[in-house]
C-alpha cells in the first residue's frame, strides 16, 4: 500500500502526471530561473519553498501561499488585506 504524499505539491503533480521536469518549466514560465528537477523534489520532501517561488506555485498549483509556507502565513495575510 503507498502512502499519501506528504507534501501538497507532490500530491498535485502526482494527481496530474506532471513529472518534476513539467513543474520546473512551469515555474520558468511564470518568470523565475528554472529549479533543478533535484532542488524541486528536495522542495517536496523536506526543504522549505523559496519566498519568491511562493506565488509562482500558487498560480500554477492554485494551492494557497499560506499552506506552502505556514510559516510565513501573516506575511501572506497582509499582502491580502492590502489587495
Amino acid at each position: 500500500m503507498r502512502d499519501e504524499p506528504k507534501s501538497k505539491l507532490r500530491k498535485w503533480r502526482n494527481d496530474l502526471g506532471y513529472s518534476l521536469d513539467d513543474v520546473c518549466d512551469l515555474i520558468k514560465q511564470q518568470g523565475l530561473e528554472r529549479p533543478s528537477a533535484a532542488k524541486l523534489s528536495r522542495i517536496e520532501r523536506d526543504q522549505s519553498i523559496p519566498p519568491e517561488m511562493i506565488p509562482a506555485l500558487e498560480a500554477i498549483t492554485g494551492i494557497p501561499a499560506k499552506e506552502q509556507r505556514p510559516d510565513l502565513a501573516k506575511i501572506f495575510d497582509v499582502a491580502e488585506v492590502a489587495q
